[in-house]
């Protein structure tokens, strides 16, 4: 009986390691991607407990608020207005068939925007003496940084923003669906 060859000292030892496993592992746990369709078919897939608030009105008043810490990936459709997106950095223009990565922050210090398809206009959402905004095309990014108020577009591979956006997509679709 192994548990007898143990002392009081290690047991307690061991029982303590399997607690804090037991709390790492909570803590580390993301929450599954939560996939909001819109009425104007616009598809929000939602990370790590972001939030997303349409506007009233909506879809009359195609806004959007993103709060929260993580990534949200949103397709948009054509339609007869943008779609605006509003985080806590940025403001982001959609126009016609897009889709796109952002990557927000309650804390308000840096912030981007990665474009898979479409076009985005990207500008600042606070008060700045560089406010000139960024048109974003496929595999095209805008990164805001509030502390030193610099705003910049770079080019990335967009194939793995594909891979990643059809990965989550799925599992948004898994949770959706109830499987285990």
């Amino acid at each position: 009986m192994p548990s007898r060859a143990l002392g009081p000292t290690l047991k307690i030892v061991l029982l303590a390691a399997a607690a804090v496993a037991v709390v790492l592992l909570s803590a580390c746990a993301k929450p599954a991607p939560q996939e909001v369709l819109l009425p104007d078919g616009t598809q929000i897939i939602l990370l790590n407990g972001t939030r997303a608030i349409p506007a009233t009105g909506f879809p009359q008043n195609r806004e959007i608020q993103l709060e929260g810490n993580g990534q949200v990936f949103i397709t948009a459709r054509q339609q007869a207005k943008p779609l605006i997106v509003r985080t806590g950095l940025l403001i982001l223009t959609v126009e016609g068939d897009t889709a796109f990565r952002a990557l927000v922050s309650s804390e308000k210090i840096g912030e981007q925007a990665e474009v898979l398809y479409g076009h985005v206009r990207a500008a600042k959402a606070y008060p700045s003496n560089f406010a000139d905004p960024d048109d974003l095309a496929a595999g095209e990014m805008s990164m805001v940084n509030k502390s030193i108020d610099l705003m910049e577009k770079e080019k990335f591979d967009p194939s793995e923003l594909a891979r990643w956006s059809k990965d989550i997509a799925a599992a948004a679709e898994h949770r959706v669906g109830g499987s285990p």
